[in-house]
């Protein structure tokens, strides 16, 4: 054929002289019945058979070439025609001979193909099947491979030795107490005191300093005095008298102008 769609020359040659197959010869006869082109080219090719065979002249043919003639006609053999290739070549022609083939084998051997491809098509189901479960896994099994990782990246980290640790704790609250410090020299009567820490006394309040005489009898005020907003306060040299030995001191809160004996508890004390 030309490009898929006319009959070559050789295969019109071989038409016109009746040496096609049938399945050729029947191909062709519906081609040429739909295909003008086809048609003049085989009326062309007959024509030029008929002259060349009345200007040969009549000889005897050899012994036996008419059979052996014959014989490669219907030998199966013989080339097929482009068309028929093609023919073949389709894939519905592939699989009608397949099945032909298969319809043509022995039942036993057909028997035992229809389990073959049976058991193939169930492990290649059982295989999808099976990789349609690994993939639905992939994503937990790289979450685990994560979090493997990191427990061993933290045991590696607590068995360091050049890691520190420290142990937190709530952070007690700061308290300073007040406190006071007396220098005294009896011989002198010369006081110096020193208070740290003190909170503001009450309004009208203030703080007063005693002697605690060793001999007994009332304290001596020692002074009165009023911490900064540090809590500190001091009181260098009061006017007290000489030569009083002393058995400690003591503060109290009074009234701001002072007070000639104690009218509170002492709430610092010293011996």
């Amino acid at each position: 054929m030309q490009e898929t769609f006319h009959i070559s020359e050789e295969d019109l040659i071989q038409y016109a002289l009746g040496t096609l197959k049938e399945g050729q010869l029947s191909q062709f006869t519906a081609h040429i019945s739909t295909c003008n082109q086809c048609r003049g080219e085989l009326a062309r090719t007959q024509v030029e058979l008929a002259c060349f065979a009345a200007v040969q002249p009549t000889e005897d043919l050899p012994q036996g070439a008419r059979e052996r003639f014959l014989q490669r006609l219907n030998s199966d053999t013989a080339p097929d025609s482009r068309l028929v290739s093609m023919h073949k070549k389709s894939r519905l022609y592939i699989t009608s001979r397949s099945f032909q083939n298969w319809l043509e084998t022995p039942l036993p051997l057909r028997i035992l193909s229809g389990i073959l491809a049976a058991s193939l098509a169930f492990v290649a189901y059982d295989d999808l099947s099976h990789i349609h479960q690994i993939r639905q896994l992939l994503p937990a099994m790289n979450r685990y491979e994560k979090e493997s990782a990191n427990f061993t990246e933290l045991k590696e980290f607590l068995r360091g030795t050049d890691t520190q640790q420290v142990s937190l704790h709530p952070k007690p609250a700061i308290i300073k107490t007040p406190e006071g410090h007396a220098i005294y020299s009896a011989a002198s009567g010369k006081l110096v005191f020193t208070a740290a820490n003190l909170p503001a006394p009450p309004p009208g309040k203030a703080y007063e300093l005693w002697v605690l005489p060793a001999a007994g009898g009332a304290p001596i005020p020692a002074g009165v005095f009023t911490p900064d907003l540090q809590g500190s306060a001091a009181v260098i040299f009061p006017d007290i008298p000489s030569n009083v030995q002393a058995a400690g001191f003591g503060v109290t809160v009074e009234d701001a102008a002072g007070s000639p004996k104690p009218t509170s508890a002492i709430i610092l004390s010293g011996q």
